[in-house]
């Protein structure tokens, strides 16, 4: 029995899980939790929401942070069992109360050591809290066998009694808005943003990885904002109800969607294999999320689903989070990557670290920038993605920093080490820099977030993918 089979639970704020699987061999055997998540690069240790682990092959010992040890003495099917404290209400974890089950299974659920790659099935019994009447949001048909337990925690589960569903076709793929909320927020006028940007994207880079994607929506009563890539889904979650929540969502969505090639296909060495037991350092996570913030933005105007002034207010937004919040930060855009797991996603020290977000947005736009106006258009953002797609994405190769520096240098035909030297490996003010920039498509920036439309013929020519 290779299978991971999963049985889970759900009570109000807990679920009780049972793992039930045969070991390989006699002897020690470890049992882990993931002490992280994909999308989110810092250290949680979600074994905190456990308190006793036990076996019907015998004791079970806590060894380490996120690890439990237990004696195999018979190659029989074992079961594990254990409650995990549901009280997380984002995007990244797991809740439950009498209107809804929400899971993200890479928070709760054990495996064996080296057993990632196992099958999975999982039997979620939403009804034991929802009653008999419930809808479901997930990737995967319920009960249905999982190629391993890698898909199974990229993949997370929603129930309620009404799940509020929104589909449409792009392409070869079948796309939906799915969420529990106030069914206003579920307006034709999303729907439209959303088909948008979505057949803008897929058109983008030609190909999309998966044929089934949803974006999953929580519409809660507190004030939030969060959201969460997965490779066929997207979890998103805002607050409070009666907030009109449009151009957040759009915002978001266009953000995460991008993120099923940069990160979920297109990846960082160190991220392929993800390894759930430990940190992962590397010191590309200004790509990977400088790249998507800056193009989830434009996306929205080179779809339409924005207008010029529209776009230009993100981008000034973006440009004043960074030089007003961390301009004049001492770490470099490589330092704040490693750091981000070491400080987490709330404030370090002040002036320390830079944003992988915001700085990393301003690289990303300084690089089409530096590369349209060497080529007056008929090249940008997109051909490097293209490449980065054909070279790593779809050969399921993983970069390093130095890879992506070369990519970049042979889009642009010459040497960047100017470049990468101030705009990423030093902690330099670039102001002055960006105003140039920025001046070639017909912006004018006067620092902080101060962004003025001087020469609309050449902005336009900015909202062109090239290539096309």
């Amino acid at each position: 029995m290779r299978t991971l089979a999963y049985q889970i639970i759900p009570s109000p704020k807990a679920l009780d899980i049972r793992l039930t699987f045969q070991p390989a061999r006699m002897g020690p055997l470890k049992l882990h939790l993931p002490i992280w998540r994909p999308g989110r690069y810092q250290v949680q240790h979600f074994a905190k929401n456990i308190a006793t682990v036990t076996s019907d092959h015998g004791v079970v010992l806590k060894t380490d942070l996120s690890t439990w040890t237990l004696v195999v003495t018979s190659l029989e099917p074992m079961t594990i069992s254990y409650r995990y404290h549901a009280e997380q209400p984002d995007a990244g974890g797991s809740w439950v109360d009498e209107s809804m089950v929400y899971i993200n299974f890479v928070n709760c659920l054990l495996f064996p050591h080296r057993g990632e790659n196992r099958p999975c099935t999982v039997a979620i019994l939403s009804e034991t809290v929802l009653g008999g009447g419930y809808e479901i949001s997930w990737s995967f048909e319920k009960n249905k066998g999982l190629k391993s337990y890698r898909e199974l925690v990229d993949s997370p589960y929603l129930a309620a009694r009404k799940i509020q569903s929104l589909t449409w076709r792009s392409g070869r793929a079948k796309f939906s808005i799915q969420g529990v909320g106030p069914k206003i927020h579920f307006s034709d006028r999303l729907l439209q943003a959303y088909q948008k940007f979505v057949a803008y994207q897929l058109d983008y880079l030609g190909e999309f990885p998966v044929r089934d994607y949803r974006f999953m929506l929580w519409i809660c009563p507190k004030p939030f904002y969060h959201g969460v890539e997965h490779t066929r889904s997207t979890m998103m979650v805002m607050g409070p109800e009666d907030r009109d929540s449009y151009e957040d969502l759009i915002g978001l969505g266009s953000h995460e969607l991008f993120h099923v090639w940069n990160v979920a296909t297109i990846r960082p060495k160190e991220l392929l294999p993800y390894d759930y037991t430990k940190a992962i350092i590397f010191d590309t996570g200004w790509v990977v999320e400088g790249i998507t913030t800056y193009l989830g933005d434009w996306f929205l105007w080179a779809s339409d689903v924005v207008n010029a002034e529209e776009y230009v207010n993100l981008l000034a937004g973006n440009l004043k989070l960074h030089f007003e919040r961390d301009g004049a930060s001492k770490q470099s855009l490589i330092e704040s990557s490693v750091d981000l797991w070491l400080d987490g996603y709330g404030p370090s020290l002040p002036g320390k670290r830079v944003s992988i977000y915001f700085k990393g947005a301003l690289v990303a736009l300084g690089l089409d920038l530096l590369i349209r106006r060497k080529f007056n258009h008929s090249k940008s953002m997109r051909d490097v993605m293209l490449l980065m797609q054909a070279r790593y994405g779809r050969l399921k190769r993983g970069y390093g920093r130095q890879d992506f520096y070369a990519l970049v240098e042979e889009v642009y035909e010459g040497p960047l080490t100017d470049f990468w030297s101030l705009w990423v490996e030093s902690s330099e003010p670039l102001e002055g820099e960006i105003k140039e920039l920025l001046n070639f498509v017909g912006l004018s920036f006067s620092g902080g977030g101060v962004l003025e439309i001087v020469d609309e013929s050449a902005l336009s020519s900015f909202k062109c993918a090239t290539n096309r």
